[in-house]
């Protein structure tokens, strides 16, 4: 837009005030790529008149000052292919396809990390990329805020865009479309807003939430809603509620939302995090200047201080990536310990650590003995069980304010008399057994650190 605005400015130079208004105010910037400036013509009559008195000016200018090819496209020609073909020396390209997709090409299936909490979203999303507009049309998902939504929505473009030529692929939010609808309002040009988004084969809407907040934008949406339905083209929707839970939405619209399938993704489990964590860690393995080991310790530190967004999870892995890196830049084969990741990551959870609870000791006992949280409270008295479920109340008791009645009840109910038991007898060992009070003393230097 930046150079398109330099082409304007350069032209009003040149040209006197009415002629420019009425050539080439009326012109709208398309998109740049391939070192081509694509801008739209409204109708024949001006391409026919800038073609035959700026177009060689406007290049001098462009190859001179912005080292780029200056490309008129006639909007009018809606199913005239050849006017982009040529100068692009690509295949033959509908007219939808001169648009910016806006996917980020990193966001595929492939990198994203099937968990009980998102498969059914997954499978849905990954049959529309298959079959778009044969499957589930429009296809909603939603979920909280962090949980791989937009992952989703762009996995789903850039397949379509991969396997599929011939379609074309649009991605925004809500307040893309919204500002987007009021800069072609502002040049009279809602016509060919609405033809650009009822044109194209895939719409990609994303926070659509906030649709109902923008009275002209909102009808604008709908009327390219039902367009696309009924023309059999593929809308995927996300949002961070369902679609009963957006204030203010049209019953109309609600409906037509459910018709496809609403799907959600859930809150990821604590072994879920873990589990997108070394995903993560495998796809910048290749990225690493030194081959860092990142201990199974540390990666509970981190699934288990950050519970409820998967971008700051991602983000908290890149600072201590970025943080080794930088430690040792020069060395190979380095561990990165709790104590480093715990300062590397001050600024992510240095308030969270400090925040003990039982369920938080319930979750990093059971992992360190390769059990589930809720087996520490059953009733089960196996010693694989009971063993590790006295040292859990041990902790309890030595790092949580909770009575013994308050810590039994979190461990199935059980009696203050046995919590008391649990607690003595762990007690007892550690006094006879110096090898098992370090293991202790290590846990318990886990939470306090």
């Amino acid at each position: 837009m930046e150079n398109f605005n330099k082409i304007k400015t350069y032209l009003k130079t040149v040209l006197d005030k009415p002629t420019y208004d009425k050539w080439v105010k009326p012109l709208t910037f398309i998109k740049t790529m391939n070192k081509i400036i694509l801008v739209g013509s409204p109708d024949e009559k001006k391409t026919s008149w800038i073609k035959k008195n700026l177009s060689k000016k406007i290049n001098t200018f462009t190859k001179k000052e912005l080292n780029l090819t200056f490309k008129l496209i006639p909007f009018y020609e809606e199913d005239d292919d050849e006017t982009i073909s040529s100068s692009l020396n690509k295949n033959k390209l509908k007219y939808n396809n001169i648009y910016s997709s806006n996917l980020q090409k990193k966001y595929t299936f492939d990198s994203f990390a099937q968990l009980d909490a998102n498969r059914i979203a997954y499978s849905f999303a990954y049959s529309v990329s298959e079959f778009p507009a044969k499957s589930y049309n429009p296809l909603y998902i939603y979920s909280d805020v962090g949980l791989g939504k937009t992952h989703l929505l762009y996995a789903i473009g850039n397949k379509i865009v991969e396997t599929k030529k011939n379609m074309s692929v649009i991605y925004l939010t809500s307040s893309d479309l919204m500002n987007e609808y009021v800069e072609y309002s502002r040049f009279n040009k809602r016509s060919e807003f609405l033809k650009k988004y009822t044109s194209v084969d895939v719409l990609l809407i994303d926070d659509i939430q906030y649709i109902t907040k923008w009275g002209g934008t909102s009808e604008q949406f709908y009327y390219i809603f039902n367009k696309l339905i009924q023309n059999e083209k593929q809308i995927v929707i996300c949002s961070d509620k369902h679609p009963d839970n957006i204030p203010d939405l049209q019953d109309r619209i609600k409906s037509r939302f459910e018709w496809g399938g609403v799907v959600d993704i859930l809150p990821y489990d604590l072994e879920g995090r873990i589990i997108i964590l070394k995903k993560k860690i495998d796809e910048r393995r290749n990225l690493f200047k030194n081959d860092f080991e990142i201990t199974e310790e540390v990666l509970y530190f981190i699934a288990s201080s950050i519970k409820d967004n998967i971008r700051k999870l991602e983000g908290a892995l890149n600072r201590l990536i970025g943080y080794a890196n930088l430690k040792y830049s020069d060395k190979k084969g380095n561990k990165i310990t709790l104590d480093f990741a715990k300062e590397a990551l001050k600024p992510y959870i240095s308030i969270k650590k400090k925040i003990i609870t039982i369920e938080r000791i319930q979750e990093y006992v059971a992992k360190k003995f390769d059990l589930k949280p809720k087996e520490l409270r059953s009733k089960s008295n196996l010693k694989k069980i009971a063993y590790p479920r006295q040292i859990a109340i041990y902790i309890c008791k030595k790092l949580t304010k909770n009575s013994l009645t308050e810590i039994g009840e979190k461990f199935g109910g059980k009696h203050h008399t046995t919590i008391l038991y649990s607690i003595n007898k762990i007690e007892e060992k550690t006094k006879n057994d110096q090898e098992f009070a370090d293991k202790i003393d290590y846990l318990i230097k886990f939470f306090k650190e």
